[in-house]
């Protein structure tokens, strides 16, 4: 190619520079400086992105996912028992039905006239009555029993051999 020969601003343009077409090829096809291979990458990693992101909310949403199936046990509101001569006020009220007042006049029913002898003996309480007691039963035992079959084993003799 000649060595091009500066022109004078003012001078008309050649008219062989004006009337010549522009003639692009393949590679300076540009749109905002990216060419049609730059374009295709952006338009093929765009639709990546939206199928991905199409595959993850429905995950959250729960698509494609199966139902567990398992078998439960029955529910149990309480999994103890009182004592009913050694339980505190704080302990009675845990059960149903028995507030903080019923709870405190219980206690104090056993400090005032002596332990109970027995679960019914809980009925001998104001504010408890047959069917409080057959309500909260389930949840009470009397240790008397065990203390005394344990007292009777202690004092028994042993006959001698």
């Amino acid at each position: 190619m000649p060595p091009r020969r500066p022109q004078d601003p003012d001078a008309p343009a050649a008219a062989s520079e004006l009337d010549a077409p522009a003639s692009l090829s393949d590679d300076e096809d540009t749109f905002l400086q990216w060419t049609r291979q730059d374009r295709w990458f952006l338009a093929v990693l765009a639709l990546a992105i939206v199928v991905l992101l199409g595959i993850h909310f429905a995950r959250l949403g729960g698509w494609g996912l199966k139902p567990l199936e398992f078998a439960r046990p029955e529910s149990r509101k309480y999994e103890f028992q009182l004592e009913v001569n050694g339980a505190t006020w704080v302990e009675w009220m845990q059960l149903e039905g028995i507030g903080e007042a019923t709870a405190r006049k219980i206690v104090a029913e056993r400090d005032a006239n002596g332990p109970f002898r027995s679960v019914d003996d809980v009925a001998r309480v104001k504010g408890i009555g047959p069917a409080t007691l057959e309500k909260i039963r389930p949840w009470l035992r009397h240790e008397s029993h065990a203390a005394e079959a344990a007292e009777e084993g202690s004092t028994m003799k042993t006959p001698a051999l």
